[in-house]
């Protein structure tokens, strides 16, 4: 029988409560709500006035443990809690499997007799582990075997058993190892502090937007000390009062003095798919739009919440201005499912990137402040569009392509509120980018879905390698 995580508890209340763990670990497929717990546990753990003195947001993939563990050993300063957030620690990610690996299993066995060192490696990528943790039956690899044979009902030949069992030997033949030293032993140390003495005073958060296996060594020792918690989607109730995205979704426009009609409700679940992050993209537009209507009904969402190519497309130059690799792939995917042709989506997000230069130059020049994504639309209508593109309209280019204060004043909007993901010189390097992926659209036989898939990660990717 698959293991259940341990009942889920409300850390939010247990912080209230001054019942602080040391260390917690959010995962789940449902990112939304990672994120938007993290954010509550820091305004709750961390006063704003000393919050930049006292929180350190690491990014698991570049950063050593030790570094993570010199971090939540400092004392804070002014504050009751020092926080160190980890994201994507690769560590949790180690023993995720394929759902179906019994071919990949037989195809190494056959590569046992004819090529010893292949078939070691192809077992290693399939158990998430390394060669010399096969050689020196390390817990991963017993752990991952266990996986393994649950995942599957247990249902594997004495053939495969037995090769199970010479497995480590084979490895032990192998005299380079195509192992991590460094990861590993990183692992023993991280384990080793959380069964040691924790400080009194540091939390340390582990943020993985994927699932995290139950039988992961360090999930198993954070659930000791500290809490685990897994964000997945919410599930759809029996009835309305028995619906948990019915009751975040009726809380959610409560915050704005509004309520939503049952049928309005089951409206927006099904253009949203229930995805949590962009429910909440779509009540933001809705919220904006009705103005100080206060019943939300079946026509706003139809006319606001609507799943035709040309929002699809919207929905994806906005989550490439979060830089949201996950929704951004997630948006292209389904524009490309509609059956658009791939050298029609690259003139939008060229568009796109060309107008948030455009915007980022005119806010520089006219020093603007950061528009915040809590600024309401009419208020930016009033307050920032209206005002400049009347001051500005001898400068900038008539047509409504080339100049983010000549259309519809929405997506300009949406560009100035992601004025601060870019510099300047980022998106000219993103523009580069786009226009080469154009050309080879047009001038190539290569995959064009590839090719989008590639440049929309790229573009979403905040690592300063990408962008040299």
């Amino acid at each position: 029988m698959k293991q259940k995580p341990a009942p889920k508890v409300n850390i939010l209340k247990e912080i209230e409560d001054n019942k602080t763990k040391p260390v917690y670990l959010l995962c789940g497929k449902e990112t939304f709500l990672i994120e938007g717990t993290l954010k509550q546990m820091l305004e709750k753990l961390l006063p704003s006035d000393t919050r930049d003195f006292n929180l350190s947001l690491l990014d698991g993939n570049t950063v050593s443990v030790r570094d993570i563990l010199s971090n939540a050993d400092l004392y804070p300063v002014m504050s009751e809690w020092r926080v160190v957030v980890v994201d994507d620690f690769p560590a949790f990610k180690s023993q995720k499997k394929n759902a179906s690996p019994q071919t990949s299993i037989q195809n190494a066995m056959q590569l046992e007799s004819e090529d010893v060192q292949k078939c070691v490696a192809d077992m290693a990528k399939i158990l998430g582990v390394s060669t010399q943790q096969i050689a020196d039956v390390h817990p991963d690899f017993s752990s991952s075997i266990d996986e393994i044979i649950e995942t599957l009902g247990g249902g594997f030949t004495e053939d495969v058993r037995s090769f199970f069992t010479r497995l480590p030997q084979l490895a032990a033949q192998i005299e380079v190892h195509s192992d991590n030293n460094t990861s590993n032993n990183d692992t023993d140390l991280l384990l080793e502090w959380l069964q040691g003495d924790l400080p009194k005073n540091s939390v340390l958060i582990f943020t993985v937007k994927d699932e995290v296996s139950e039988r992961n060594r360090i999930a198993k020792e954070i659930q000791k000390v500290g809490r685990y918690v897994s964000f997945d989607p919410l599930e759809k109730g029996t009835s309305l009062s028995r619906d948990p995205l019915y009751k975040k979704v009726v809380e959610k426009f409560a915050t704005y003095n509004k309520k939503i009609t049952p049928r309005a409700f089951d409206q927006l679940r099904n253009r949203t798919g229930g995805d949590m992050h962009t429910i909440a993209e779509s009540i933001n537009k809705i919220v904006n739009f009705v103005g100080d209507k206060q019943q939300i009904d079946e026509n706003d969402v139809r006319n606001l919440v609507t799943q035709s190519t040309f929002d699809r497309i919207f929905d994806l130059t906005d989550a490439i201005g979060k830089r949201s690799t996950r929704h951004a792939l997630k948006s292209l995917r389904e524009v490309l499912a509609s059956g658009e042709k791939p050298f029609r989506i690259i003139s939008p997000i060229a568009t796109y990137l060309r107008s948030t230069l455009q915007a980022k130059l005119i806010a520089k020049r006219k020093g603007l402040k950061p528009i915040s994504r809590h600024t309401r639309y009419p208020d930016f209508i009033k307050n920032v569009f209206e005002p400049m593109a009347k001051e500005l309209e001898d400068i900038l280019p008539n047509s409504a392509a080339r100049n983010v204060l000549k259309g519809s004043p929405y997506p300009a909007y949406k560009v100035f509120q992601a004025l601060q993901t870019f510099t300047a010189e980022e998106l000219i390097t993103a523009l580069e980018k786009t226009l080469e992926v154009e050309i080879q659209l047009k001038t190539t036989g290569l995959d064009g879905e590839v090719l989008l898939e590639q440049l929309v990660y790229d573009l979403c990717d905040t690592s300063k390698q990408r962008w040299n």
